[in-house]
């Protein structure tokens, strides 16, 4: 009987499937937001698994949603401190994310310039 409860244990499961198995199935997907899905139920079971939460990151990369990348590496960041993959990762969705708030920005005063000319004719 008690290797009933270590195999429960061990073998905690969401929705009938197992870490590993979500895992599995988000490896082999390709729709992002479906592996989005499945790496959160993997993280469910295993919050403390930063190489999904990395990889959780990419996949919003992919998506371009750059803060929720970025949040993703900071949780990876946050249980493995020494993570270089992950450190890139973040540094490169900060970088995209950046360029995005200065095309806005440069826009905005494009939008702005465009306005006072019309108001001035």
């Amino acid at each position: 009987m008690p290797l009933g409860f270590l195999d429960s244990l061990f073998k905690k499961k969401v929705e009938g499937k197992t870490a590993e198995e979500w895992y599995g199935l988000a490896v082999g997907e390709n729709d992002p937001e479906k592996k989005i899905e499945y790496f959160d139920k993997v993280l469910k079971l295993k919050p403390d698994f930063a190489g999904v939460w990395n990889l959780r990151g990419l996949e919003y990369v992919v998506l371009k949603r750059y803060e929720e990348a970025i949040a993703s590496f900071d949780k990876a960041l946050e249980i493995r401190p020494v993570y270089p993959e992950a450190r890139y990762n973040k540094e490169d969705a900060e970088t995209e994310l950046r360029k995005i708030k200065a095309s806005e920005a440069k826009t905005g005063e494009k939008g702005e310039e465009i306005t006072a000319e019309r108001t001035e004719a």
